[in-house]
């Protein structure tokens, strides 16, 4: 699990937890571990700040520490990664650095670097899912496409209707709850495709 640019929230924790109850051993990444974490922050827009100014790297590079620490403890099993917003983001960017250990991959509305290279996760099975009212994000959704088709990945990218950007997000004021559910139900049979 991959926060948004706020860091590690209650939100992503339940979110995590959601994921648990339904049988999957889930693991919520705080990317500002390296700066105290992200309760270490008063005010939300410092941390967001302070994601802001994290090389993206190094953010990569925790990442994929996230992938050690879940493979160690559920061997043998298949992963998966989740973000959402910046979050999403990072999951395009894990795609892109080739990170072998991944099933499937499940970004929410997050925009895709410039010119992505997937090929190095070729395996890894992607359900991208957009907001229809989120305009900034879906102008970056064709370079997914284009990439996730040019390193022959199993893919599908899901606009949900009516909806905008965060609304996932149950504790913010765009939550849509038809379209979480929707991308709930969605992800959920994405996974038992994929990783089960």
């Amino acid at each position: 699990m991959i926060h948004e640019n706020k860091g590690l929230t209650d939100h992503i924790r339940s979110v995590a937890g959601r994921l648990a109850g339904v049988g999957y051993s889930a693991l919520a990444i705080d990317l500002l571990s390296g700066h105290g974490g992200t309760e270490t922050f008063a005010d939300p827009a410092e941390a967001t700040a302070a994601l802001g100014s994290l090389p993206p790297a190094d953010a990569v590079a925790d990442l994929k520490s996230g992938v050690d620490e879940l493979a160690r403890r559920v061997p043998g099993r298949r992963l998966a990664a989740v973000g959402f917003c910046m979050g999403g983001t990072m999951v395009w960017r894990l795609l892109a650095a080739g990170e072998p250990r991944l099933a499937a991959a499940v970004p929410f509305y997050g925009p895709t670097p410039d010119d992505p290279d997937f090929s190095g996760s070729r395996d890894v099975a992607v359900l991208g899912i957009y907001a229809e009212n989120d305009q900034r994000v879906n102008a970056t959704e064709p370079v997914a496409r284009a990439a996730l088709e040019a390193a022959g990945m199993v893919f599908e990218l899901v606009t949900e209707p009516g909806a905008g950007h965060a609304f996932f997000n149950d504790t913010g004021e765009r939550y849509n709850a038809a379209a979480a559910a929707d991308a709930w139900r969605r992800l959920r049979e994405w996974f038992a495709r994929h990783l089960d």
